[in-house]
């Protein structure tokens, strides 16, 4: 037992400190959006972007998120429909040395503000 909670709590040091991006509510979000030059991106795939998206959001569905190419230390928000996917779009391009990414945390089920249709 005493093995299995020790491996537990390794698993979960190594989990958290690997994130290395930031998870933010929808007021931040809104915050940062007024007041910096960033990009905000919707993981989730064209139909479902197409059905309501966040205002000036660019779709690049997940599978696609590591052809992006901005400066690395681009400020980018990601968010799907739960933070589930834009969580490991985030993980991707920690890994691809982007520096300044933000999460949309609960996605569009948080968001709480007017969404944009095509």
């Amino acid at each position: 037992m005493k093995k299995i909670v020790s491996f537990l709590f390794i698993c979960l040091f190594f989990t958290a400190c690997g994130k290395n991006f930031t998870t933010i509510d929808a007021n931040k979000a809104v915050e940062l959006m007024e007041s910096e030059n960033v990009v905000v991106i919707d993981v989730r795939d064209k139909e479902e972007y197409n059905s309501g998206h966040i205002a000036n959001a660019i779709n690049i569905p997940l599978d696609d998120i590591n052809s992006i190419n901005y400066d690395k230390e681009t400020i980018i928000i990601l968010y799907c429909n739960t933070s589930i996917r834009s969580s490991e779009a985030a993980s991707e391009l920690v890994s691809l040395g982007y520096s300044n990414i933000y999460n949309l945390d609960g996605g569009l089920l948080n968001w709480g503000f007017e969404l944009e249709e095509e």
